[in-house]
């Protein structure tokens, strides 16, 4: 058995957006922005130099401002779309789910969370996966939901239980 207590504050909330991030379904959903956006890009690039040539100025100004947005998209903008989609959904949520103090209490049933607005075990059935992001193991439920727990904060062995009760119940997610 493990007992960790960690307080949520800003840096494990900004950790958790990473790891939201970071995730495979985010980052094919970046991937296909871009691709789209690549062929986009040099479509409107050829309607732009097209309606230059054409003399159809208001039209090329047009194309040449789209084309501008496409090579945003491609150079970052699906992140930081999906940053500010992430901050946004975050923002609505009740601070009292997004911050202040948990404890954890692994063991061979599963996860006992306790906190200020409540107490209770769920079972290793109510969890998808474990993985390591930086220094911090988290624990995704079937809802989508993290347990993030801070290595730095635990000893040795009590990573190694950890890890081994974690391996023993779901699988490792890599990142």
């Amino acid at each position: 058995m493990v007992r960790y207590s960690i307080e949520i504050g800003q840096q494990e909330q900004d950790i958790l957006k990473e790891i939201v991030l970071a995730s495979d379904k985010n980052v094919k959903k970046r991937k296909f922005a871009t691709g789209l956006s690549s062929v986009m890009a040099v479509i409107m690039l050829i309607y732009t130099i097209l309606c230059f040539m054409n003399s159809r100025i208001g039209y090329g100004i047009i194309g040449l401002l789209f084309s501008v947005f496409f090579i945003w998209i491609i150079i970052n903008g699906a992140n930081t779309f999906q940053k500010k989609v992430i901050n946004i959904v975050h923002s609505k949520m009740d601070n009292k789910l997004t911050s202040g103090k948990r404890e954890y209490c692994f063991d061979t049933d599963g996860i006992t969370v306790s906190s200020d607005i409540g107490n209770g075990t769920n079972h290793w059935n109510a969890f998808k996966c474990w993985g390591i992001f930086r220094n911090y193991i988290y624990i995704r439920t079937i809802k989508n939901e993290m347990v993030l727990v801070n290595q730095n904060d635990l000893s040795e062995n009590d990573v190694k239980e950890l890890k081994s009760l974690l391996s023993q119940n779901l699988k490792e997610e890599t990142l």
